[in-house]
């Protein structure tokens, strides 16, 4: 999901109020959870899972004894991600926690009760989720009503829950641009913005008006090489180049389907993507009406080694007529880092020059786009 964050740099800056002495002592003094649970024994160990890449995690741990436990550790910069389990036990809790004294409360074998209170920075956590949570229930919901729709074969029904889809998206982008709005002192804050895909032009002057301490954190940082990368593949900038397989077996590159057309859209998806196969009808309708006043399609599949066959299987089903390519080298292929692309469907729409002019256009907001560029 993108967070269209369209926020003027004007509504942030009270962030210089923000007493960043304070932050920065909280910094220094590492964190405390105070524990009590039920639902465990002696011996039992309570885990505290932190990742810090994609492929590596470190765990801290404590002995629970009589149903309680103190844990102490460090977080470096800011806020980070934990996730909590008692070993040997599968459910799991996130906390976004910060350098404070913290309790903890609950019971082992049902953590969605489970209470921390005393960090800030997980306050925030809270407090955007509550909001968020009956748009993510409603989005399950209309999960399992395209799931039907597709069994059925109702085209009809698939495209109305598609418009839902859409909706329901605009509130949760609305929620999201809400809370950065309202707390830019928030070490949360910058772990929002880091999780839209947005364009460096919206969200620099936001990134550029929030406190050093936020921008220093884990997440800040982490927010800032983002916007590096993006900042290649912005919108007015020169889309790179690439090339790769087709089903065929011929290489096809992106220069190639550009000098064909007026505009091309250059689609990431694959076959095992859900939220990819629920956009495909409506990406056929747009292909079907706008293709032959000069509109191109550059399907780039992130399907794994394993999967060619799926992979042309899903163009197959899905009636994708448009150029197909793919290094079947899944979220490893270097289009991947290439294009900043973190997450699927996710498209950028250029023109004949191979200019990018617009990203990440779906439902009827495509329609609506190719409409207005092509008359």
């Amino acid at each position: 999901m993108n967070y269209l964050l369209k926020i003027s740099t004007l509504s942030l800056v009270l962030v210089t109020l923000l007493n960043v002495t304070a932050v920065n002592a909280q910094q220094a003094k590492g964190f405390t959870v105070k524990g009590e649970l039920s639902g465990v024994k002696d011996g039992d160990k309570i885990l505290f899972i932190r990742s810090t890449d994609q492929n590596t995690s470190d765990t801290l741990s404590q002995t629970i004894k009589g149903g309680k436990f103190v844990l102490k550790g460090t977080v470096n910069n800011g806020a980070e991600f934990f996730s909590i389990r008692v070993a040997d036990k599968r459910i799991r809790y996130n906390a976004f926690l910060d350098n404070s004294i913290m309790n903890l409360k609950g019971n082992a074998d049902d953590f969605s009760q489970l209470i921390i209170t005393g960090s800030p920075a997980h306050a925030d956590h809270l407090k955007y989720s509550a909001v968020m949570a009956p748009l993510t229930t409603s989005m399950r919901a209309l999960n399992k009503e395209y799931g039907d729709a597709k069994k059925d074969n109702n085209s009809e029904k698939m495209a109305a829950v598609s418009q839902k889809f859409d909706e329901i998206e605009g509130e949760q982008e609305k929620v999201t641009a809400d809370f950065i709005k309202n707390n830019p002192q928030s070490y949360y804050t910058a772990y929002l913005i880091l999780n839209g895909d947005v364009e460096p032009s919206i969200t620099l002057p936001i990134y550029n008006a929030l406190a050093a301490a936020v921008k220093n954190s884990t997440y800040g940082l982490k927010l800032k090489d983002r916007l590096d990368a993006l900042a290649k593949v912005a919108i007015g900038v020169k889309a790179p180049d690439f090339s790769a397989q087709t089903p065929e077996g011929t290489t096809l590159s992106l220069n190639e389907v550009v000098a064909k057309g007026k505009y091309t859209l250059i689609d990431f998806w694959a076959s095992w993507c859900g939220p990819c196969r629920q956009e495909n009808p409506n990406l056929v309708a747009a292909y079907e009406k706008f293709h032959d006043k000069g509109l191109n399609v550059l399907g780039v599949s992130l399907d794994k080694p394993t999967a060619a066959e799926a992979w042309k299987k899903a163009i197959a089903d899905d009636k994708l007529t448009w150029y197909q390519i793919s290094d079947l080298q899944y979220w490893q292929s270097p289009m991947v880092k290439l294009y900043a692309v973190r997450g699927i469907p996710h498209s950028v729409l250029v023109d004949a020059k191979g200019i990018i002019v617009a990203k990440d256009l779906r439902g009827k907001a495509l329609h609506d786009k190719l409409a207005e560029l092509l008359k």
